[in-house]
C-alpha cells in the first residue's frame, strides 16, 4: 500500500478537515453541533472504520505514535457528539472505558490507546494495575518509543484540553515539543516570587512517565519561556515548589455559528 492509499493518510485528512472547520484557530474549542451535521462528520467515521484492516507497525518509527494520537483525537471528537453542553465528560458512562475504533481486528477505548499503547501499559490515574493482561494481542501495537510529550497532546473534549493538532511521522518530534510548550504556556504560573511553579496535573498524575517530581520540575523549567520567571526561580537556585492546577472536564463547546454563504 503506498503513502496516498494509507488509512492512516485518510485519517489525518478528515482529523485536519474536521479541526479547520469546527475548531477555533487554537484547537481548543469545537462547535459539536455543527460537526454533528456535517459532512466532517462522516468522513471521520469512515476513516475510523476503514482502520479495521490496518496495521499501524507498517509505519515507519515514529509513525505509530503519530498515528495512534491522531486516532485518539478522531475518537474522542465523535464521542464528544454525545455529551451534553457544559457537562462533565467523566459523568459520561464509560468514556474512556469504552471500545471506539477497530484497527488490526482488535478493538480500542481511549484508555486503551492511552495507557496501554502510548504509555506502555501503564496503569491509569488512581488504579493500581495496568489495563491490558500480559498476553492481550493489542499490546503487539505498542509504539517501540515511549515519549512524555503525549500528556500534552492527546486531545479530549473538554476545557483543559490539549489543543486539538494533527501529527504526521516525518515532523512528529517538532510537532512533540511544540504541543508540550503550547501546554505549557498557557497552564505554567510562576507565584510567589518564584517559589512556587504552577503546573499541569498531568505532571502529578503520571510523575513517573518523568521521572518523578524532579523530573517533573525539569521537564517544565527547560520549557519555561517567560523570562522574568526563569530570573525569579534562578535566583532561588532551584529551590523550588510544584503545585498542580485543577483540570477543567467541562465540555469544551463553541458556541455555534453560520458559515458564511
Amino acid at each position: 500500500m503506498n503513502e496516498s492509499e494509507s488509512p492512516a493518510l485518510t485519517l489525518s485528512r478528515a482529523l485536519e478537515a474536521a479541526r479547520e472547520r469546527h475548531c477555533d484557530s487554537r484547537g481548543l474549542l469545537c462547535d459539536y453541533d455543527a460537526l454533528r451535521r456535517a459532512p466532517e462528520r462522516e468522513a471521520l467515521a469512515a476513516a475510523l472504520a476503514g482502520l479495521e484492516d490496518f496495521d499501524p507497525r507498517s509505519a515507519r518509527i515514529p509513525g505509530p505514535i503519530g498515528f495512534w494520537l491522531n486516532t485518539y483525537s478522531a475518537c474522542a471528537l465523535l464521542a464528544a457528539l454525545d455529551v451534553a453542553p457544559a457537562r462533565d465528560v467523566r459523568r459520561v458512562e464509560r468514556f474512556f472505558e469504552r471500545a471506539r475504533v477497530c484497527v488490526a481486528g482488535l478493538a480500542y477505548s481511549l484508555d486503551d490507546i492511552e495507557h496501554c499503547l502510548l504509555r506502555g501499559n501503564a496503569h491509569r490515574h488512581g488504579r493500581l494495575f495496568g489495563p491490558l493482561g500480559r498476553e492481550d494481542p493489542r499490546l503487539a501495537f505498542t509504539p517501540l518509543i515511549f515519549d512524555e510529550r503525549i500528556h500534552f497532546t492527546l486531545y479530549s473534549p473538554c476545557r483543559s484540553t490539549p489543543a486539538l493538532r494533527v501529527y504526521h511521522a516525518g515532523r512528529l518530534e517538532a510537532e512533540l515539543e511544540d504541543a508540550a510548550r503550547d501546554y505549557l504556556r498557557r497552564d505554567v504560573r510562576v507565584e510567589r516570587d518564584g517559589a512556587v511553579l504552577v503546573a499541569p496535573p498531568q505532571l502529578h498524575w503520571y510523575a513517573r512517565d518523568f521521572g518523578g517530581e524532579p523530573g517533573a520540575l525539569e521537564f517544565v523549567l527547560a520549557r519555561l519561556e517567560d523570562d522574568a520567571a526563569i530570573e525569579l526561580i534562578d535566583r532561588r537556585q532551584g529551590r523550588v515548589k510544584l503545585r498542580y492546577a485543577d483540570f477543567d472536564w467541562t465540555l469544551n463547546q463553541r458556541p455555534s455559528y453560520r458559515q458564511p454563504t
